[in-house]
């Protein structure tokens, strides 16, 4: 299953298809402040492949959850983010599953932020984890720890880790507000 950005046009009665497949659309006014429309965009939106309400969806759900837990399917045509399907093997390497590098890189970042804040929290589990290309793989995953001196709740926790197989580097590890 190959993860990719997802891009919606709508058809508009202006258009019409070639033989090939392809839309053509009227003629476009040579005023600069009329607004010309194919497959369902401005002008100014069609190199770009998304309308302004697409941006405003993408916004709103970033705002509401940042890359940790990013919701694509509550956005438009903007795909940035992807669910990591833990049971799947796309970014790991057989018989390693994408959820146990999920864990992997987890462990990896508490013992960044356990160095750095002289505690000794353990790894529970990995919860859930979003990517996107940034010089390789960047993942938002969300993981919980427990501290073994406490009989308290697991802490959620969010990092931000850069991979590429032989290559890991946690950018930004924290509790979860």
């Amino acid at each position: 299953m190959d993860p990719e950005v997802v891009v919606v046009k709508k058809s508009d009665p202006k258009c019409q298809k070639s033989e090939i497949g392809e839309e053509n659309c009227d003629a476009m006014s040579s005023s600069s402040s009329s607004s010309s429309s194919c497959n369902g965009y401005s002008s100014s939106e069609d190199s770009l492949g998304y309308t302004s309400e697409d941006s405003r969806l993408f916004e709103e759900e970033h705002k509401r959850s940042g890359s940790y837990d990013f919701d694509a399917s509550r956005v438009g045509a903007i795909v940035v983010f992807h669910l990591v399907v833990f049971e799947e093997s796309y970014y790991a390497t057989e018989p390693e599953t994408d959820g146990e590098l999920m864990a992997r890189l987890s462990r990896a970042a508490l013992e960044k932020y356990n160095n750095a804040e002289n505690k000794k929290l353990e790894f529970v589990r990995a919860v859930k984890a979003n990517w996107s290309l940034g010089g390789g793989h960047i993942f938002s995953i969300t993981f919980e720890a427990k501290d073994p001196s406490s009989s308290s709740d697991t802490i959620p926790f969010h990092a931000k880790v850069g991979w590429i197989p032989l290559d890991t580097r946690v950018y930004d590890v924290k509790p979860k507000t």
